[in-house]
């Protein structure tokens, strides 16, 4: 998943960043691995990215969890069909998510 989405990027143009700032930025993003994902997890890594940065985050930077209200808004709207254990695949990617986010950070 790239670092940087097209409104993260309209943003910063917005903020003055110019082209070659963003080229740079751009520059520094990793290729991306390849990975296989089993057909069963198929409909949990579809939500995941779909709601992949809806997140609540503390006052100090910490990462909270996923803002599951927003998540619910996203299933409604995007059509992805969650079952109970669509669901709960779903909550173990949310929370390796969140334990790795605050992890980073607190390096």
């Amino acid at each position: 998943m790239p670092r940087f989405s097209d409104a993260d990027l309209e943003e910063m143009r917005e903020m003055g960043a110019s082209e070659d700032e963003i080229e740079a930025l751009l520059a520094e993003e990793p290729e991306p691995e390849a990975f296989e994902v089993y057909p069963d997890n198929w409909p949990a890594v579809q939500l995941y990215l779909s709601a992949y940065g809806q997140f609540r985050i503390s006052g100090t930077g910490q990462v909270l969890g996923f803002d599951f209200n927003a998540v619910d808004i996203d299933i409604r709207r995007s059509q992805i069909d969650v079952d109970p254990a669509t669901w709960e695949k779903f909550k173990v990617l949310a929370h390796h998510t969140v334990s790795t986010l605050n992890k980073r950070s607190a390096s």
